[in-house]
């Protein structure tokens, strides 16, 4: 058996007869200062560095650490040059995402709690169909540092946070609905509408138009005066099936008692006053489908631009 080694740490102090010299203690304080920073230097030197986030540092150990975690999660083996860019660039991304996350956290003070975080690792942990002691002990078997994935859990409930605020300033109107409910074709309306079509193509004409288009209010309050000089006026009461592309098109997205824009046709310029729609037989169930998919596509726009905005102001250095 081989002989432990002991270290005798007197061996390393430097015995001597000689006096001691004495600095002045500002030499030791400036000793002291020099070793620190070229201890932190070490720590922190660019080769350690992959990105900086408003000054705040993505280290190598993180991204190799959550890409080893991708990896594995994801079951990718061995992947090729292309793929494996592919992944550095998902990875850094998502890493810097997170950064901003948390300094929008701690700027706003929507700090996730240990009890959020366990109950979210707990929540995964279920769903697995395992325990929480488990789910750590398999991310260990496959080499995934644990800090990482607690740093991305923490990150997506900082997000749900956000998602939860921007949620509240959607709203959906009836007349969005129902021109959803048009645009997919599954149900036809009943509308009645008046259209205006101006007597040329003239400049003027076009002009007079534009004014006409500015001093509609409802389909009530028209007079022939307003208009009886350079256009003519139908009322129309169709489903909107029946109208030509065109019409239907225009008419889908118009509300009551609002007026499209002035477009051209073969018959002149027009311009369509909706007065009433009503489609057919659309069910409770049907309207909250629709209202839930336009909040969703809604929040998701909204969101989209909040990322979109946070990473705009903030400063970025990737050093990878």
């Amino acid at each position: 058996m081989k002989q432990q080694t002991s270290i005798d740490l007197k061996k390393f102090l430097i015995i001597s007869t000689k006096p001691i010299m004495r600095y002045p203690r500002r030499f030791y304080i400036l000793l002291i200062l020099s070793i620190f920073l070229i201890i932190n230097a070490a720590k922190g030197s660019p080769a350690t560095i992959v990105a900086l986030v408003n000054n705040e540092p993505i280290t190598l150990y993180e991204f190799q650490m959550r890409k080893k975690m991708v990896i594995t999660l994801n079951n990718v083996h061995n992947p090729d040059a292309k793929a494996n860019a592919q992944i550095n660039t998902a990875v850094l991304n998502s890493l810097i995402e997170e950064q901003l996350l948390f300094q929008h956290s701690k700027k706003v003070g929507g700090k996730i709690s240990a009890t959020e975080l366990e109950e979210a690792i707990s929540t995964i942990a279920q769903r697995n169909k395992m325990s929480k002691e488990d789910l750590f002990k398999y991310l260990s078997s496959q080499n995934i540092d644990i800090d990482s994935f607690r740093k991305q859990i923490t990150a997506e409930l900082i997000k749900i946070n956000i998602l939860s605020y921007i949620s509240r300033s959607v709203t959906i109107s009836p007349q969005e609905i129902d021109a959803a409910i048009l645009l997919n074709n599954s149900k036809d309306a009943k509308i009645s509408a008046r259209i205006f079509t101006s007597k040329d193509k003239t400049p003027s004409t076009l002009q007079k138009m534009y004014s006409l288009h500015k001093t509609l209010k409802t389909c009530n309050e028209v007079k022939d005066a307003a208009y009886s000089k350079f256009a003519t006026a139908i009322t129309i009461n169709e489903n909107l099936s029946t109208l030509d592309h065109q019409l239907q098109t225009i008419i889908r997205d118009l509300s009551i008692n609002q007026k499209s824009s002035v477009f051209e046709t073969t018959k002149g310029f027009q311009l369509v006053l909706m007065c009433t729609k009503v489609i057919d037989n659309v069910t409770s169930a049907e309207n909250d489908y629709i209202t839930n998919f336009l909040t969703n596509k809604k929040m998701s726009q909204k969101a989209q631009k909040f990322f979109e905005d946070l990473r705009k102001k903030a400063y970025i250095k990737i050093m990878l």
